[in-house]
């Protein structure tokens, strides 16, 4: 009995958290086309990147974004350009190059427009050669 309760009481917890986050409100911006950059390689061979990518903010934001998508996008191209094979081979140099993207094209957007309106980038393919 006292495993139900201590599940129940999770459940009801969860439910109230997920609540609080308004997802309505969350708004979902798919970059096209795909990206194919360039970037730092240790050896002397072309190397590059390909990824579809789709920026999280909230709706209140989007249009933010979206009337600075040549700067998003250029900032996205520059940002990764700048990797090196190290940053952007395996899941968990992937997620901190997605992290630290996020971050790059907030601080150009802020340069900009005085906002960060960025929430996260996902990445829906990356393939790196």
């Amino acid at each position: 009995m006292a495993v139900f309760l201590f599940l129940f009481s999770n459940l009801i917890n969860s439910h109230v958290f997920a609540e609080d986050a308004d997802p309505a409100s969350t708004a979902y911006i798919p970059l096209t086309p795909s990206f194919v950059v360039n970037y730092i390689s240790e050896n002397a061979g072309l190397s590059y990147i390909k990824t579809d990518i789709t920026l999280r903010t909230n709706e209140e934001q989007q249009a933010i974004i979206e009337a600075n998508m040549p700067l998003v996008k250029d900032a996205i191209v520059m940002f990764l350009s700048s990797r090196t094979n190290d940053q952007v081979t395996g899941a968990i140099a992937r997620e901190a190059t997605r992290a630290a993207g996020a971050v790059a094209v907030n601080e150009a957007l802020q340069a900009e427009t005085g906002t960060s309106p960025i929430q996260d980038i996902l990445f829906s393919s990356f393939v790196t050669q």
